[in-house]
């Protein structure tokens, strides 16, 4: 089945971030640190093996980036900066 991977990849990522965008709306913000964290490094995998490719891959990244912007500053109660 043509684009069975990618299709998959995107429902991973979109739940990845997902995830982050419920952190930030309860002001959890370890968790939200964590789940960016794990979202970004999952993000590389799936492109670098080819399963998320092109305007998946870019739109999952730019979205990423606003999900940083937001996160500025934002420091874990182990004291890791964002």
């Amino acid at each position: 089945m043509f684009g069975g991977k990618g299709k998959e990849a995107r429902r991973e990522m979109e739940a990845a971030l997902n995830e982050i965008q419920i952190n930030l709306e309860n002001n959890y913000k370890d968790l939200a640190i964590k789940a960016k964290d794990e979202a970004e490094q999952r993000l590389e995998e799936l492109h670098a093996s080819g399963e998320l490719t092109g305007k998946d891959y870019e739109k999952m990244q730019k979205r990423m980036f606003e999900y940083a912007a937001r996160m500025a500053g934002y420091k874990s109660q182990s004291g890791k900066t964002v």
